[in-house]
């Protein structure tokens, strides 16, 4: 029989039992019960960092590598610090748990007509309901299991996402007995009944077709499906494009694979977009990023989409033929089983010719002043061993970094796609590292970006975690700064140095925080001084000099 346990070491047992290995906390007085139970497990690496913004992307980064995360937080700011990393979470489907501190339930505002009743109290679970897939405040001790499964299984479920436990610290405290709880009875899958029929229409189609092409996107990493896809792609021989969110599947060098798509993609692969007949969409949501022109992307072509969430093709900015409302961890599989080789010799010959067009060449004029970024980029790419992690941060030094990267099977390359905060790729990279502990992890980021989430500096020396932080410094938030000049008559207030922007020493900063500093100001020796980096012990940061007039490639239809 089993004894009676606080509601916290309940949850944190169940945390455990999950498989989760990592949890970051950062503490306050409406959460010490929970992190005092974490403190003592056995099972759970923990950190506290230095702010919850950061912690919530470390546990995003943490789940996209290892299918769940988990982060605990007290109440108040404690609580609204998570939102930007919550936001990150659901709009990449990222299943993760946030467990917040509550005020306990006498001082709980609830439907009373005063701001707030107790200290530090937020209603943090109706604060985050348009960010997460489930969020609730556990009022009542006996609710725990119940609550706790039925969170955890709509984060994993369907299209995942980030969900969140509000608890307050009188039910913390609470004793139960775990063999008398409520528990949550999620629903039977079912494998759709006609998935035999869908999957034969689609290979109909596909043999119908005399330009098919597959654009797949972050619903194949999400489900966990990049082998079947490669499998897939060749067993139909046919040419396949992806989005920046699966541009870690294939390597450059396949014979197939066309690149990225949209306005910051390869060439190859948005010519071949707009020249197909059919174009079979997996996990893809055809976002203005991937489309580039609403009114001009794949103008009389055939589209058919595949997606675990049917909001996003009833709601789509493209015209689809066909919408395909099934998880890809079903689907896939089952294209596969029966997929078979298409003829479509001229279609082949015809993309071979467009992927001469693949590698991106948006480089200036380089004098011994600068570094290139492209240049930085293909020849770290050379160098990265294949079970590589690589997080961008976002602007320029996102879309340098996609454009010129070299993906190798089982390198992991992500970043925070749809929200796309500044600071996200160094806390990612922390919470990378503990779930690819023997992984090499870097970080890409701008010199306006790093300065975010900058105290976690100070997280990674004090934990010894080896992150290498590539500071791409262009002393400008580059991106917004060529948008401005060319929207107001060269104004780019808040961009740049003499419009109210500059960045700081980085030189100064890692001296003051203890951590390895390199400086690289131009091409001469890069790869030797890359190779430096990547062999230093501990974390690094590697402050690139980058022109700041370096511009960035764009497509257009």
């Amino acid at each position: 029989m089993q004894i009676d346990e606080s509601v916290s070491r309940y949850l944190v047992r169940r945390i455990e039992e999950l498989g989760v290995g990592f949890v970051p906390f950062i503490t306050g007085g409406a959460i010490m019960k929970i992190v005092d139970e974490i403190g003592q497990s056995k099972k759970i690496a923990w950190i506290s960092p230095n702010h919850e913004q950061a912690l919530s992307m470390m546990v995003d980064a943490y789940a996209r590598l290892t299918g769940f995360g988990v982060g605990v937080v007290t109440s108040g700011p404690g609580g609204t610090n998570l939102i930007t990393g919550i936001a990150c979470a659901y709009y990449d489907s990222v299943p993760c748990l946030f467990i917040t501190g509550q005020v306990g339930m006498f001082h709980v505002k609830g439907k009373r007509s005063v701001r707030q009743r107790g200290f530090q109290e937020t209603d943090i679970f109706n604060l985050v309901k348009p960010i997460t897939k489930y969020s609730v405040l556990l009022e009542n001790p006996e609710d725990v299991r119940y609550e706790f499964e039925k969170a955890v299984y709509l984060a994993k479920s369907g299209r995942p996402g980030p969900v969140l436990i509000d608890v307050p610290y009188n039910v913390q405290r609470e004793k139960i007995n775990p063999d008398k709880l409520r528990r949550f009875s999620p629903p039977e899958k079912e494998t759709p009944s006609n998935l035999d029929k869908i999957v034969s229409e689609v290979l109909y189609e596909l043999k119908k077709a005399k330009k098919p092409l597959i654009l797949a996107g972050g619903g194949v990493k999400t489900s966990f499906q990049d082998e079947n896809l490669r499998k897939l792609t060749a067993k139909l021989n046919i040419p396949i494009a992806t989005t920046w969110s699966a541009t870690d599947i294939f390597p450059p060098s396949y014979r197939l694979y066309l690149g990225n798509v949209g306005r910051g993609g390869n060439h190859s692969a948005v010519k071949a977009i707009q020249e197909s007949d059919l174009i079979l969409g997996l996990g893809t949501r055809f976002t203005t990023k991937v489309i580039i022109d609403e009114k001009k992307f794949a103008k009389g072509t055939k589209i058919i989409s595949v997606d675990a969430d049917d909001g996003e093709m009833n709601e789509s900015l493209v015209n689809i033929s066909k919408k395909i409302n099934i998880d890809l961890k079903d689907f896939l599989p089952a294209l596969l089983k029966k997929a078979e080789k298409l003829s479509v010799k001229s279609w082949l010959d015809e993309t071979a010719l467009m992927k001469k067009n693949f590698k991106i060449d948006a480089t200036r004029q380089y004098s011994q002043k600068y570094l290139s970024p492209y240049e930085l980029i293909n020849t770290l790419s050379d160098l990265l061993p294949d079970d590589a992690v690589i997080i961008p941060d976002c602007g320029c030094n996102l879309i340098w970094t996609v454009q010129a990267y070299k993906a190798k099977v089982g390198q992991s390359f992500f970043s925070a796609w749809g929200h796309s905060p500044m600071g996200y790729s160094f806390a990612a990279s922390i919470g990378a590292w503990f779930a690819r502990k023997k992984s090499p992890i870097i970080a890409i980021i701008g010199d306006g970006g790093m300065q975010m989430n900058i105290q976690e500096l100070q997280t990674a020396v004090l934990n010894k975690i080896p992150v290498k932080v590539f500071v791409l410094n262009n002393r400008s938030y580059g991106n917004t700064k060529f948008a401005a000049r060319d929207q107001f008559e060269g104004r780019s207030f808040g961009n740049e140095i003499g419009w109210g922007y500059e960045p700081p020493d980085y030189k100064k900063i890692a001296h003051a925080y203890g951590i390895k500093y390199m400086q690289i100001k131009n091409n001469k020796g890069l790869k030797d001084k890359l190779k430096a980096i990547l062999k230093s012990r501990g974390p690094i940061l590697a402050d690139f000099n980058i022109d700041p007039e370096q511009y960035i490639f764009e497509n257009t239809l």
